[in-house]
């Protein structure tokens, strides 16, 4: 298309995908795709824009995608919460943990197996790289102004974590309510 007449993206959308949402589009471009020769095409870099993507970004969600099976998915999108951020390192090794593929799979599934037993919600990102012995995860939160932090709320899975761990603590509800009363 031309600058008059540009391609209508997702941009908006993908502000808002969380991991299953990622992944879901990895397997939109992977059945158009299916090949990582076809990923360095023009043609993938328009469908990546379309989505609003990068075309490095749209090949990480196809990889990402492709590795996952569907017994895998089953249970990453349980009800327990695996960030987009442990899933791209157990498909990937982007920690450079330098654990074989196998492995990392292992210790994602017992983590989210624990998890469930446990009553746990999520299985987080610096959990995950402790286990597979990998750099650990900067604390991005530590570097955001206060506003930033506070826009997280907006999120519905950051909502529903602080409404969790609030319910969970009951130290945390006196914390809380005594805080909203002074």
């Amino acid at each position: 298309m031309s600058a008059l007449f540009p391609e209508p993206t997702d941009h908006d959308r993908l502000g808002d995908l969380d991991a299953a949402g990622r992944i879901e589009v990895g397997d939109t471009l992977l059945s158009q795709f299916p090949t990582e020769a076809t990923w360095r095409s023009e043609a993938f870099k328009h469908a990546a824009n379309r989505h609003g993507l990068q075309p490095s970004k749209a090949r990480e969600y196809v990889v990402l995608a492709r590795w996952f099976s569907s017994d895998m998915r089953t249970r990453i999108f349980s009800n327990v919460q695996v960030s987009y951020t442990v899933l791209r390192d157990a498909a990937r090794d982007y920690s450079r943990s330098n654990m074989p593929d196998h492995q990392r799979w292992d210790a994602l599934r017992s983590m989210i197996e624990t998890a469930t037993i446990k009553g746990r919600k999520r299985v987080t990102a610096a959990e995950y790289r402790t286990a597979i012995g990998s750099r650990p995860v900067p604390n991005q939160a530590s570097t955001m102004p206060a506003e930033a932090v506070v826009r997280q709320l907006e999120r519905p899975d950051v909502w529903q974590a602080v409404i969790d761990y609030i319910a969970a603590d009951p130290a945390s509800r006196r914390e809380v309510l005594r805080q909203l009363l002074d």
